[in-house]
């Protein structure tokens, strides 16, 4: 069983990956909770939710994430639908990653709902127009972008899920993770 579990959140945008990747480098367990999400969707037990839920987000029998994003950040019932459905089956499969974990484990997740009252949190942050930015250059349009910031909390609630580390200039963020994983070792 993993010794201790961090989740790595924090906005759209403002480097949750970049961060796990950085972790994973130095050669850290890491696990994607969207990645493990997206297997989810795309089961045969998902596949039947989806066709009564979210027909339209089904393309030749799987999961169009765009579509789907589409449909759930345009309406508040939709996304919380989705995530009702999908957030228990995640906690199942992060729980047996964590049985199946030795030392450290950082968990990156995008929507920390309750998971953040239980573990440490380090909470990646940078400026709103930073996070646009980035998410442009990834490929997303500006409403997508505007639709995900939309539904996601405001910067105080981000701020006090615990450590803060600020991504505005690459190097001064992985030395702050350093001493994050440093001090918390």
């Amino acid at each position: 069983m993993a010794k201790k579990v961090y989740i790595v959140t924090g906005p759209i945008g403002s480097g949750k990956s970049t961060a796990i990747k950085y972790l994973k480098n130095k050669g850290f367990n890491t696990v994607d909770l969207d990645k493990v999400s997206n297997n989810i969707l795309n089961s045969g037990e998902s596949i039947s939710f989806l066709k009564k839920e979210f027909p339209q987000a089904l393309i030749s029998g799987f999961v169009d994430k765009e579509i789907l994003a589409d449909i759930v950040f345009k309406n508040k019932e939709k996304l919380i639908t989705l995530e009702n459905y999908i957030h228990p089956k995640v906690l199942l499969e992060l729980q047996e990653i964590i049985q199946n974990t030795e030392d450290e484990l950082f968990v990156e997740v995008s929507a920390p709902k309750n998971i953040y009252k239980d573990f440490d949190c380090i909470v990646i942050h940078s400026e709103t127009e930073n996070r646009i930015k980035r998410l442009q250059e990834r490929g997303m349009n500006y409403e997508d972008i505007q639709n995900r910031m939309a539904n996601q909390k405001k910067d105080d609630w981000w701020n006090n899920l615990g450590i803060v580390i600020q991504n505005d200039n690459l190097n001064d963020f992985y030395a702050n993770l350093d001493k994050i994983i440093d001090q918390n070792s």
